[in-house]
């Protein structure tokens, strides 16, 4: 499946502060599933959280996209490097950037960019060994909501392969997108949630 599909034309805000035409598109969660994650893995949705925070979106989407910062909250990341040697636009993010995550105990998590439109919505894919999916896609999505806060909507698509690991694994998934997004939630603020399986 071809990485470039998904480059967002670039939306100007109005000077009023209120979104320009179509630019809530940039976060219409329905949308981007069409565009952005179905090109690429026609898996099921498996499991969905919704998160607020009492922060705008340009600071909690550095805080989900950048592997250095996403260590200091999701537990089982220690750290990461990002390469775009093969983004569409060379030397920044885009879709064919590269992330790897470095996790304590299940080994690198190589990450494949598929949409990126900063600050409000990055698709990417995962692939490690100990992860006992297929077809993935994660959809995140940062809405701005009220005065200078944010709603993110974190979406995992997959299939399973293997069959052990099929019965724990997503309910492990859930566990810590919860525990690290409640890490997030306290360092930003804002309400407390949870993510839940399909």
């Amino acid at each position: 499946m071809n990485a470039t599909a998904t480059v967002p034309t670039p939306i100007v805000p109005t000077s009023t502060g209120v979104p320009a035409k179509g630019e809530s598109l940039r976060w219409d969660l329905l949308a981007l599933e069409r565009t952005a994650v179905r090109p690429h893995t026609s898996a099921p949705l498996r499991l969905r959280g919704s998160f607020e925070f009492r922060a705008p979106p340009e600071i909690v989407f550095e805080r989900i996209t950048d592997p250095k910062l996403i260590a200091a909250w999701f537990g089982m990341v220690r750290g990461g490097q990002l390469d775009h040697a093969e983004s569409v636009t060379p030397g920044a993010w885009g879709p064919g950037s590269k992330r790897t995550c470095q996790t304590l105990g299940m080994g690198d998590l190589h990450e494949t960019i598929l949409h990126y439109d900063a600050p409000y919505a990055c698709v990417y894919n995962v692939k490690n060994i100990m992860m006992p999916v297929k077809n993935h896609a994660a959809l995140m999505v940062v809405e701005p909501v009220g005065e200078g806060g944010s709603r993110l909507h974190w979406n995992q698509y997959f299939d399973f392969k293997g069959v052990v690991m099929r019965h724990i694994f997503p309910s492990m998934m859930v566990a810590m997108m919860n525990k690290g997004l409640a890490n997030l939630v306290a360092e930003l603020g804002g309400t407390p949630s949870k993510a839940v399986l399909l």
